[in-house]
């Protein structure tokens, strides 16, 4: 009889006992090797069930089950994209993206798959469980019952029922019912819609943008503020004798991992009334919208009423004949009771913001989310055209923005720029985007950049740096923790590069962390590996300067490689594979493997002239197709974009 064990936790003695009994061992948390190495017992990782492409493998069947889930039918034949709707709105649109990118349940399709594949592969007798979670244990028992494999181990329990876990839901939701309220009242209190002055002539723009994005920027010796994903656009629009700009901001004034108590407390006690730049969007909420997000939320409570006991979502929570309805039933209450009213809100409160502003085209990036989406389906309901701006890299893995031949319906903008060829040929194969909905305009970002460069003195910086000329500088620019699942950050991997750092002379290492996340997390990853060699900037340092007096840039999935290129500065990936993969297999970057060292690959980086010559020749490709060769071109070619959008519009071209 083969038995395999899955090692969770456990005295080494225990699994020296089950290898002498002939056991198999897989180890499932690799945190816990060392157990298994200090007893002798030969093992596999469950990585080694899935190959070098494994995430992706575990990714697509996470996407395909989300996508296949809106359309099962839940109730009275009835699937939840046609279930959920709001004024002709499918509000699946906004479930889809909470259950994939908020909940568990993919998570558990993803291990669903990875147990089907390593029972599949080793055909035991019988499975054992060794010091695996309680959840963990629980789909492991159930997939070796699907897949007809005895199994030992504690039996594991259910957790609590449904609607215990389900009132701290509904509590939440009360809680924003609250919140939205309160948000009327204080904008009631702040006067009449905040509305543009009409110019004769002139045809109004109305950007979206989020609040926690503007910075002030100098340039020509004058300050000024500047959105950071729109640079020199807005302005541009305002230079132009028949369009003029208006600016509304979403969100907190922080980032949200930036914020603190009390700014929490200052965003609650300040009137939504003008805050430079823009007019927040919680200036256009009223009473009216209230009263529609509460009938919105008694219509999403008793729906959910309705489907939480249906035999149809129950076997909606299934996986290759795993049944998990309660490990995630909370997940979809949370997609309802949660994301739903919230959609509802921004959707109202954007339709009201259009019939004040009665823009002729909306300006957005970050089109793809719940706040784009919404925006979106405001303006396709008012009759306003949409342009979006790609705003950071595109990968065949974002989810939000896939969509088979029968989502047409999900909104999306009339038109899409984007920085190259390449951007645009995806979009049109993974998101059925229609191919004369998009433009190839290049990055105004990288416009910029290549621009400023040229009135930056590199060896001032490294100077007020404190890097000495014959000193190498890397820069690193990544998040620590990722912002959610499937996405890579240098966290893991950072105590191995510190390490590199520090046994490589003459080479300085500089972290500069993303906008969104404070330091501390570098700072203690420092003080615990006792390195010298590598210090911790401000987030607000500005990180194309120090990029531009780098000497190479380390990063794991960010914009910044790019912008790196750009500045002709080799790049190295860590924790590969990551959604940088496509730049790294172009040739145009290094990569290190997850779990690898790597000091070999950021030594030939630095110092080896052959593979710097490679590096440059792939990145003269690369850019080609990714960034339309960087002409300085970009913002006009938007804002020509722009004013032809706005202006068939006023014709009725759309």
């Amino acid at each position: 009889m083969k038995t395999l064990v899955l090692w969770g936790n456990g005295s080494v003695e225990a699994a020296r006992a089950r290898r002498d009994e002939g056991a198999s061992f897989v180890l499932w948390d690799e945190q816990k090797a060392g157990q298994l190495r200090e007893a002798g017992v030969a093992y596999r990782t469950r990585r080694d069930y899935l190959g070098p492409d494994g995430d992706d493998l575990l990714d697509e069947a996470a996407m395909a089950w989300t996508k296949a889930f809106g359309k099962r039918p839940l109730l009275d034949g009835q699937s939840l994209r046609e279930l959920l709707t709001w004024k002709g709105v499918s509000l699946w649109w906004f479930v889809e993206l909470y259950l994939y990118h908020s909940t568990d349940a993919p998570d558990r399709v993803r291990q669903i798959e990875t147990l089907h594949r390593l029972l599949e592969a080793e055909r035991p007798d019988e499975v054992e469980a060794v010091g695996l979670d309680t959840e963990d244990a629980l789909l492991l028992q159930r997939t070796a019952t699907a897949c007809r494999v005895l199994y030992h181990g504690p039996q594991a329990r259910a957790p609590l029922a449904l609607a215990t876990r389900v009132a701290r839901i509904y509590r939440e939701s009360r809680f924003n019912t609250a919140k939205a309220l309160a948000t009327a009242v204080k904008a009631s209190l702040s006067g009449p819609l905040p509305r543009p002055a009409r110019q004769a002539g002139r045809e109004t723009v109305l950007f979206l943008s989020h609040a926690a994005f503007w910075q002030e920027r100098s340039e020509n010796g004058d300050t000024e503020e500047q959105e950071h994903y729109f640079g020199r656009i807005i302005p541009a629009v305002g230079e132009e004798p028949n369009l003029a700009p208006f600016v509304v901001a979403v969100g907190p004034g922080a980032a949200f991992r930036r914020r603190g108590p009390q700014q929490r407390l200052s965003d609650w006690l300040r009137l939504p009334g003008p805050r430079g730049p823009f007019v927040h969007i919680n200036r256009y909420s009223s009473f009216a919208v209230f009263r529609e997000l509460r009938r919105a939320t008694r219509e999403i409570r008793a729906g959910w009423r309705r489907l939480k006991d249906s035999p149809g979502l129950r076997e909606a929570f299934a996986y290759r004949d795993v049944n998990f309805a309660d490990l995630s039933g909370p997940a979809l209450a949370g997609s309802l009771l949660l994301q739903l009213p919230w959609a509802v809100r921004c959707y109202e409160e954007m339709r009201l913001a259009l019939r004040a502003v009665r823009p002729a085209v909306l300006c957005l990036y970050a089109e793809s989310s719940g706040w784009g989406r919404a925006a979106l389906a405001a303006c396709r309901a008012e009759g306003v055209s949409s342009l979006g701006l790609q705003h950071g890299i595109l990968y065949p893995k974002y989810f939000s923005y896939r969509h088979a031949a029968d989502e047409s319906d999900c909104p999306i903008p009339d038109r899409t720029a984007v920085f190259g060829e390449a951007a645009s040929r995806l979009l049109a194969a993974i998101g059925n985007y229609p191919p004369e909905s998009l433009t190839v305009t290049g990055s105004p970002k990288f416009d910029a950049l290549l621009a400023a460069a040229r009135t930056w003195d590199r060896e001032a910086t490294r100077g007020r740096l404190g890097v000495v000329p014959s000193d190498k500088l890397v820069v690193v620019a990544s998040r620590f923790r990722a912002i959610r699942e499937t996405h890579q950050s240098i966290g893991t991997a950072f105590p191995s590069l510190l390490t590199a750092v520090e046994a490589m002379a003459g080479v300085r290492c500089l972290v500069k962390p993303h906008p969104a996340e404070p330091k501390e997390a570098y700072e203690a990853a420092i003080r615990d590996a006792g390195a010298s060699r590598t210090t911790v900037v401000s987030p607000g340092t500005d990180l194309m300067e120090l990029l531009h007096a780098a000497d190479a840039l380390i990063t794991v999935e960010s914009l910044s490689a790019i912008e790196a290129l750009v500045l002709g500065r080799p790049v190295l990936v860590l924790n590969m594979p990551t959604n940088l993969r496509d730049l790294v297999e172009s040739g145009a970057a290094l990569g290190a493997a997850s779990g690898t060292d790597p000091r070999l690959a950021l030594d030939a980086l630095l110092f080896d002239p052959g593979t710097r010559a490679a590096l440059d020749e792939a990145r003269e490709r690369y850019l080609s197709q990714v960034a339309h060769g960087v002409d300085g071109q970009a913002t006009a070619r938007i804002v020509a974009l722009l004013r032809e959008t706005a202006f068939r519009a006023e014709r009725g071209s759309f």
